[in-house]
């Protein structure tokens, strides 16, 4: 008799960053067609804001069947389900660096930064991909697809050494390993 495969559940927090946005949710996409993968997307409100800014929120929600959006730090509730291991993996990306410096400080004041420390608390890891963790200058896209170049500021760099010594934190440092490690985190044995 065949062994049936764990169905493998991902929650996917997308914080108030414009960066990367359409090379995650082609990531996404991806996700949603495999059937061994249960995808929850969750956005802080400026996660939801920027996502319509960049005018991204209906590939979103044609891609992605679960997405909740934050009406509290623990509504949708999900921080409780993510501390007792009920999900497989939770990645955070993009990350804004103001919810990075939240997590550094132990600030747990949105859905995301509550899921984050809750999580910890539960002894699951943190993937993250920070936008702001360059040395130089990034060129990213305006909301209406013209380049914008960004210097990343001392504070925020700073912010990315903190956050990638805390327990439970695992930094994604470049975009292109996001693929990479959720295919990894999926192969693992629960």
């Amino acid at each position: 008799m065949e062994e049936k495969k764990h169905r493998k559940h991902i929650i996917w927090g997308i914080t108030g960053t414009g960066y990367v946005l359409d090379e995650c949710i082609d990531i996404m996409k991806e996700l949603e067609e495999d059937p061994n993968i249960d995808l929850t997307v969750i956005l802080t409100k400026e996660g939801a804001a920027v996502v319509k800014w960049y005018k991204k929120w209906l590939a979103l929600t044609k891609t992605v069947q679960k997405i909740k959006v934050e009406k509290t730090p623990n509504i949708p509730f999900y921080a409780g389900p993510l501390q007792v291991g009920k999900y497989d993996m939770f990645l955070v990306c993009p990350v804004s660096a103001n919810s990075v410096a939240k997590i550094v400080q132990g600030i747990a004041d949105t859905l995301i930064t509550n899921c984050v420390a809750q999580a910890i608390k539960g002894g699951m890891d943190v993937h993250i991909f920070p936008s702001d963790q360059d040395l130089e200058p990034i060129t990213t896209t305006r909301p209406d697809g013209s380049p914008l170049v960004l210097k990343i500021r001392d504070i925020e760099l700073e912010n990315i050494e903190k956050l990638k010594k805390m327990e439970g934190i695992v930094v994604i440092p470049e975009f292109s390993e996001v693929r990479e490690t959720i295919l990894h985190k999926i192969k693992e044995g629960k």
